[in-house]
């Protein structure tokens, strides 16, 4: 094996472990590599050659679904049939984690009445957007309102 090449699997392993917190990315290792002055032909082999391994090293980084949850008889005669459309679109994205469901399901208990559109939203709103970025925002609110088109 050429010299180059153990020294850039080297490089490789060195940055993975100096980046504890941040999963590995192929196309961000290329790209790191190459502003480093490494050529192609080897990054190419040295990834080959150790990137299996890493990958089946790393914790899992894609997330696995969950069970829904089912809306119990309270929840589900509180909300009305549009607001349980949304809700259920949410869950299908999974635009939301389990805790947050739960906090939102708490909250609309609390309403008096049937919980429409409006009340949904305006939870959505103070619960899940107010931790979210722009474009997440825009999602949630996308699917919540029943748009086909997500970006």
């Amino acid at each position: 094996m050429k010299a180059q090449l153990v020294e850039l699997v080297g490089v490789i392993l060195r940055r993975i472990e100096e980046q504890p917190g941040i999963p590995p990315s192929e196309s961000r290792m290329r790209s790191w590599l190459v502003r480093q002055g490494y050529n192609k032909r080897d990054i190419d082999a040295a990834i080959k050659m150790v990137w299996e391994r890493i990958i089946s090293a790393s914790p899992v980084t894609r997330r696995i679904p969950g069970a829904v949850r089912q809306l119990s008889n309270y929840e589900a005669q509180k909300l009305s049939r549009e607001a349980r459309e949304a809700l259920a679109r949410l869950d299908l994205y999974e635009l939301m984690d389990p805790m947050e469901r739960e906090m939102l399901l708490d909250r609309l208990g609390q309403f008096e009445g049937e919980v429409g559109m409006e009340d949904l939203d305006y939870l959505l709103s103070w619960i899940l957007c107010s931790t979210r970025d722009v474009e997440s925002q825009q999602t949630i609110f996308n699917v919540f309102e029943g748009s086909r088109t997500l970006h």
